[in-house]
C-alpha cells in the first residue's frame, strides 16, 4: 500500500524529529566544537546546554504549527486540524498526544539546563548524556501519539535503551552499574509480557490498531488475556507495585538529573500510552470487568506500599523513588475510571493535569540533589542536608516547595493535582474507596516529606555543604520549577481546561 504523506503527517512527527535532530546535533557539537574540548568532561560546555535548550524550544513551538499536535486543542472538540490518523494508523494527530508531548519536551529542556554544571562537577560532562535525553525524548513523544501495537512497542523499546544507559551513565559508580543492570533485565522481562499480550490481542482481533480493542467481534478470552499481559508490561514501565523493584536502585545509581528525567518523562509517555489502551478497551465492552478491579487493586497497593516503603528511607534519592511509586498509584486512579467507561469523558484529565504538577515538583527536587552534589558522588543521605537553609537559603526554599507539593499541601500545584484525581474518584461512585485510600496515603507521606525540611531548617550543619560551581543552569531550573509549582496553584485553571480538551480528543 503506497503511503501518500500530507501536511498532517509531517506535523505529527515534527516535534519528535526536532528532538532527535537535537540529540544528533549535540553529539556532533561535542566532537567538533573545541572551546571546551571533548576530552575535558570537567568543563561546563555551555554550548551543549544551549543547543539542547534551543532544540527543546523549537520542538515545543512545533506543537502549535497549523495542523500541529496542540493546534486543535483550542478548538471545541480538541482534535487537531487535518487528518486525525497519520502514517496508516501508526500515530494519531490529537491534542492528547500533544499535551503529553509538551510535558516531555519541557522536561527535556529543564533536564538540560540543570545538567551542565552538575555533570562538570562530577567530571562526567559529555555530549552523550544530552544526546540520550533528546533521542529518548523523541521516542517518548512518538509513544504518546502511538495508536497501534507495533508503533507502541517500537517506541517503548527505543526509549528504554536510552534510559538504561542513562541509569548507568556514571560508569565508575558501582551503584550505577547495579541499578542499570536491574533496570535492563526487568525492562526486558516486562517487554516480553507486553509483546506476548500484543500477540494475544492480535490473535483475538486480527488487527494491530488500538481501535480493534473495542470491537465486539473479538474473541473475549484471547482479548482479556492479552489485555492483562499488556497491563503487566505497563506496570513495569510506570513502576507500579509489585513490578517496582527496579525503581529505587535505578534512581539511586543514576545521575541526579537523569533520575529526574527518568522519573518524569518515562512516567508521562507510559501513562499516555496506557490511557489510550484502556480507553480503547473500555469503549467496546469486550474487556472483562475483573480487569478493571485488578487495576483498582493495583492502584491501592501501589499507593499504600509506595508510601510505607518511603517512611524509613534516609537516602533522598531512594525516598523520591518510593515517592514516585506512590504517585504512580495516584495516577492509576483515572486509568481505572477510564477503563470502566465512566459516563463523564473528562475523568482522564486529572492524570494529565497531575503529570504537569509531577513534572515541576519532581524535576525541582532532583535538581536540588544535583546542586548540592560536588565531587565523586551525590550528596544523598538525609543528614547531609542538615543546616542547608543557613548556607543556601534559596536551594532549601526550592526543595521545600517541591516536597510540599509532592505531599499535596495547599498553596502548591500538587494539591490541585491530587484534588482533581480524588474528586473524579468520589463522583464515580463505585470507586469512592480509591479516593479514601489516596487521601490516607497522602497523609502518611507528609511525614517523610517533612523530614528533609526539618533537617534543612532546624538542625545544625554537620559538614560544609559546597554546591556545584558554574550553576547558572541549575539555579534557573530551580527558579522555573519553584515559580511554576506555586503559580499554577493560583492560575492552573487554563492548564486544567487544556487537559480536559486533550482527554476529550480520545474519549469523545
Amino acid at each position: 500500500m503506497p503511503i501518500n504523506l500530507v501536511s498532517a503527517d509531517y506535523a505529527a512527527i515534527l516535534p519528535a524529529v526536532i528532538l532527535i535532530a537535537t540529540g544528533l546535533a549535540v553529539l556532533i557539537a561535542d566532537l567538533f566544537v573545541t572551546d571546551d574540548g571533548y576530552d575535558n568532561p570537567s568543563s561546563e560546555k555551555s554550548h551543549l546546554v544551549w543547543i539542547g535548550v534551543c532544540g527543546a524550544a523549537l520542538a515545543f513551538a512545533a506543537l502549535f504549527v497549523p495542523s500541529g499536535l496542540l493546534f486543535g486543542a483550542w478548538s471545541e472538540n480538541g482534535v487537531a486540524s487535518g487528518s486525525e490518523v497519520v502514517f496508516l494508523g501508526a500515530l494519531r494527530l490529537d491534542a492528547f498526544g500533544g499535551f503529553a508531548a509538551a510535558i516531555i519536551i519541557v522536561a527535556a529542556g529543564l533536564t538540560t539546563l540543570s545538567s551542565g554544571g552538575y555533570l562538570a562537577a562530577q567530571g562526567q560532562n559529555r555530549g552523550e548524556f544530552y544526546g540520550l535525553v533528546y533521542l529518548g525524548g523523541g521516542a517518548m513523544v512518538l509513544l504518546a501519539q502511538a495508536t497501534n501495537l507495533i508503533s507502541i512497542f517500537v517506541a517503548i523499546e527505543t526509549l528504554s535503551l536510552t534510559v538504561y544507559v542513562l541509569a548507568g551513565f556514571f560508569r565508575k559508580w558501582k551503584l550505577g552499574a547495579e541499578g542499570a543492570a536491574k533496570y535492563f533485565i526487568l525492562g526486558a522481562f516486562s517487554s516480553g509480557f507486553l509483546l506476548l499480550g500484543m500477540a494475544f490481542v492480535y490473535g483475538a482481533t486480527g488487527e494491530i490498531s488500538l481501535a480493534a480493542l473495542g470491537k465486539s467481534t473479538a474473541d473475549p478470552y484471547l482479548m482479556n488475556v492479552g489485555l492483562l499481559l499488556i497491563l503487566v508490561g505497563f506496570g513495569f514501565k510506570v513502576g507500579a507495585v509489585p513490578f517496582h523493584s527496579w525503581v529505587p536502585d535505578a534512581y539511586q545509581g543514576a545521575p541526579a538529573t537523569a533520575a529526574g528525567w527518568m522519573a518524569v518523562a518515562v512516567k508521562v509517555c507510559s501513562f499516555a500510552a496506557l490511557i489510550r489502551v484502556v480507553v480503547a478497551a473500555g469503549q467496546g465492552g469486550v474487556a472483562d470487568a475483573a480487569i478493571g478491579k485488578m487495576l483498582a487493586a493495583l492502584a491501592v497497593v501501589t499507593m499504600v506500599l509506595g508510601n510505607l516503603a518511603a517512611l524509613n528511607q534516609t537516602n533522598i534519592k531512594r525516598m523520591l523513588a518510593y515517592s514516585g511509586i506512590a504517585h504512580s498509584g495516584y495516577l492509576l486512579i483515572p486509568v481505572v475510571l477510564a477503563f470502566q467507561g465512566t459516563p463523564d469523558p473528562k475523568v482522564g484529565a486529572g492524570a494529565l493535569f497531575y503529570l504537569v504538577a509531577y513534572l515541576l515538583m519532581t524535576i525541582g527536587a532532583f535538581t536540588v540533589v544535583a546542586m548540592v552534589s560536588n565531587g565523586d558522588t551525590d550528596r544523598e543521605e538525609l543528614e547531609s542536608y542538615n543546616g542547608l537553609a543557613k548556607r543556601q537559603p534559596f536551594v532549601a526554599f526550592a526543595m521545600t516547595v517541591s516536597l510540599l507539593s509532592l505531599a499535596g499541601m495547599p498553596g502548591t500545584v500538587g494539591f490541585l493535582g491530587k484534588l482533581t484525581i480524588f474528586k473524579d474518584a468520589v463522583y464515580s461512585g463505585p470507586y469512592l474507596y480509591l479516593a479514601f485510600v489516596g487521601i490516607l496515603a497522602s497523609l502518611v507521606s507528609v511525614y517523610y516529606y517533612l523530614r528533609p525540611i526539618v533537617a534543612m531548617y532546624f538542625r545544625e550543619e554537620g559538614e560544609t555543604i559546597e554546591i556545584v560551581e558554574n550553576n547558572w543552569g541549575v539555579k534557573l531550573t530551580l527558579v522555573l520549577t519553584s515559580f511554576g509549582t506555586i503559580a499554577l496553584f493560583f492560575c492552573g485553571k487554563s492548564v486544567h481546561e487544556l487537559s480536559v480538551r486533550s482527554i476529550q480528543s480520545i474519549t469523545g
